[in-house]
This record gives C-alpha cells, structure tokens and sequence, in this order.
C-alpha cells in the first residue's frame, strides 16, 4: 500500500538545501530575473551560501549591512552589460523572491 506524500519540513538546514540548489548558470538565462529586479549581486569577498541563510532568516540588520558596504546590491545595467561582454557564467541560488548570483572567480585564463 502507498501512502501519500506529508508537507513535513525537510530535515536539512536551510544552508544544506541551499547548497543543494546552489549551481553556475549564464547570465543569458538570469536575463529575465533581471529584468524583475530581483537579481542580488553579491560580492565575491563573501560566502554565497552564508548570505542567502542570512536573507533566509531575515537578518535584517546583517542584510543592510552588507547592502550599504557594497558587499549586495540589486544587480544593474552595469553588472548586466558586463557579464554579456564576458558571457559569464555566474553561481546563483534561490531565496524568494530573489535570485542571488556571484561571479565564478576563473583560475586559468583561457589564451589563443
């Protein structure tokens, strides 16, 4: 006999599941969720995985910190003109309603 599936909560932390779904991506195919708005550049002097547990959690005061340092911010025609000039390929995870990305730092230079 099945049973059917319960709406239990995942056991795993918040940071587990974000690592989980956490993946590089092109910036192509971020072009919608910037044009939303939601996309949230973060700076790639920070762990990825520890800004979208903070966002998670609402810590609201770490969250403005790091949007006044520059550390986050609302990514914009800049960043977008950028990452299509370079065809970057940025990591992203999900923390509704945004999208959070980071440069994906490249260790060897690709050369003609």
């Amino acid at each position: 006999m099945e049973t059917e599936p319960t709406n239990t909560p995942s056991l795993k932390s918040p940071r587990a599941r974000f690592a989980e779904q956490m993946a590089p991506i092109s910036f192509q195919e971020l072009q919608k969720h910037f044009a939303k708005g939601i996309l949230i550049k973060v700076s790639d002097k920070m762990d990825l995985l520890d800004v979208a547990v903070a966002i998670h959690k609402d810590a609201t005061e770490q969250v403005q910190d790091w949007m006044e340092n520059g550390s986050l911010e609302r990514a914009h025609d800049e960043h977008a003109k950028d990452w299509i000039a370079r065809r970057s390929m940025l990591m992203a995870v999900t923390v509704a309603p945004w999208v959070l990305v980071q440069d994906i730092k490249q260790d060897v230079e690709m050369r003609n």
